[in-house]
């Protein structure tokens, strides 16, 4: 099993051990990640794919905190952020995708029903990217 990129203590196995900062500072990880791959790529194909990628999670992470504050009726405190790692496209995208199944799972147990519709909407466009990142 290929290790994951994700710092472990990010990438949680209970679902039950996300919060509103937590969340932020995930998709801000995988946000900026997915930029330095973008910049790293050697295809057109990945690189376009990529950046695809990183267009659609600047989007997802201020849609999904916005919603979630609405849910809970929170703001975010400051939270951190882990540093980049040196991984592949596919790497970060699986974990990318690792993540949304998370966040699914959470979501559906804290009845946001939007949240989770978003949640697997994100592992949707994940998992295309890995199709795609097929034909580089």
């Amino acid at each position: 099993m290929a290790k994951s990129v994700f710092p472990e203590q990010m990438m949680e196995s209970s679902s039950g051990a996300m919060t509103l900062e937590s969340i932020a500072g995930k998709l801000d990880y995988f946000h900026l990640q997915l930029h330095l791959i973008h910049w790293q790529t050697h295809s057109i194909a990945e690189h376009e794919a990529v950046g695809s990628l990183y267009d659609y999670v600047h989007g997802f992470k201020d849609d999904v905190i916005e919603k979630l504050m609405g849910y809970t009726g929170k703001r975010p405190k400051a939270y951190k952020i882990e540093p980049l790692k040196e991984a592949t496209s596919p790497e970060v995208v699986k974990d990318l995708s690792k993540f949304a199944y998370q966040l699914y799972l959470w979501a559906g147990e804290n009845d946001y029903c939007d949240v989770e519709n978003m949640a697997q909407e994100l592992s949707g466009k994940a998992n295309k990217t890995l199709y795609l990142l097929t034909l580089s």
